[in-house]
């Protein structure tokens, strides 16, 4: 069986998925990785202080007591910086080598690939890390830069107001007009997820006023505009500047993070597509996770058609990266699996 690895970046509308990680938390086998997650965020934290991340979350990120069963402040589960954390947390957590196996309890993948922070996830599974004493090693040092990614990038973000916000998902209108709207406009067009699922980005009153322009439009039957519960115009120019910021405190990465250390292919939709055919991958990765423009049905097909793999496994948390899969490849490869990582339950 050749299986494609495929990682969300955030759960989405379900938001973060804290009963799945406590009920991996509770498995001793697990308490190294935790240890070092929970390491990480606050070894981050401390670094920031608290004025970066007080506006955005007054409590911090009390990932332990989270885990154990504490209740976060209201709203705290609904930021971006937790529900992206959350979520990169747990797909680590499903990565790990077994117990007593450094080759891990699964078919190695001929592939991976992550919808925005998911791929940092990817990458991880296109590293094949033996041994989960160095995998967790591996994991403090990632999760402390998405960690830090994640801060730097509210920094820049000026509170949310109203009901407009950073990003909005539009579906019934193709990305080639969408492109057009966008031009010498404010608004970026920030993911391309399929044929007629896309998200549009940037400031919120810029959104509110494209909105309002374009209303005409949106309002035809078969198009539908939903803000996003985002908390950052994610994938636009308008957070660069967060990714050079974090790239500046790369210290808290001491694992090395070269194309040539990936036992198997990573995909983006950027020439070359093959993360394995890079130098550093950290501000590739970076940039794809955070600023960069996303052509998910570009990534899918150039993973499809080089690796032609017999089963897609989404480690999820959230369905988006597995529907907008299905969706960019329907109408062909019609013998491909799917098959979901499932998530303990409470």
């Amino acid at each position: 069986m050749r299986r494609l690895f495929l990682f969300s970046g955030m759960a989405g509308m379900q938001g973060p998925p804290l009963a799945a990680l406590r009920a991996l938390y509770a498995r001793p086998e697990n308490a190294r990785y935790f240890t070092a997650a929970a390491e990480a965020v606050a070894r981050v934290l401390d670094h920031v202080g608290a004025d970066a991340y007080r506006r955005e979350l007054p409590g911090g990120i009390p990932l332990t007591a989270w885990l154990r069963g504490d209740p976060p402040d209201a709203g705290a589960l609904e930021h971006s910086i937790v529900d992206g954390l959350c979520a990169h947390i747990y797909q680590l957590c499903l990565l790990q080598p077994a117990v007593g196996r450094a080759d891990g309890d699964r078919p190695a993948p001929v592939a991976a690939i992550g919808h925005s922070l998911g791929l940092i996830g990817a990458m991880a599974a296109g590293l094949r890390t033996t041994g989960r004493r160095q995998y967790a090693a591996l994991c403090h040092d990632l999760i402390a830069m998405t960690a830090l990614a994640l801060i730097r990038c509210h920094q820049l973000t000026p509170p949310r107001k109203g009901a407009a916000a950073p990003m909005a998902a539009v579906t019934g209108v193709p990305a080639e007009e969408l492109r057009a709207l966008v031009t010498d406009s404010p608004v970026h067009l920030a993911l391309e997820n399929s044929g007629r699922s896309h998200v549009l980005a940037g400031d919120p009153d810029d959104l509110a006023g494209f909105r309002t322009r374009h209303a005409r439009r949106l309002a035809e039957p078969g198009v539908r505009w939903t803000y996003l519960r985002s908390t950052a115009p994610f994938h636009t120019p308008l957070l660069e500047p967060a990714v050079r910021a974090t790239l500046e405190e790369r210290h808290f990465m001491t694992f090395p993070l070269t194309g040539d250390r990936l036992a198997v292919p990573v995909y983006v939709a950027d020439a070359p597509v093959n993360l394995q055919h890079r130098g550093d991958l950290l501000p590739d990765v970076l940039a794809h996770a955070v600023c960069r423009p996303l052509d998910w049905p570009g990534t899918v097909r150039a993973a499809i058609e080089d690796c032609r793999p017999d089963q897609i496994v989404d480690f999820g948390p959230g369905p988006s990266a597995r529907v907008f899969t299905r969706e960019t490849l329907r109408g062909g490869h019609h013998g491909l699996r799917y098959r979901s990582v499932p998530a303990p339950t409470a």
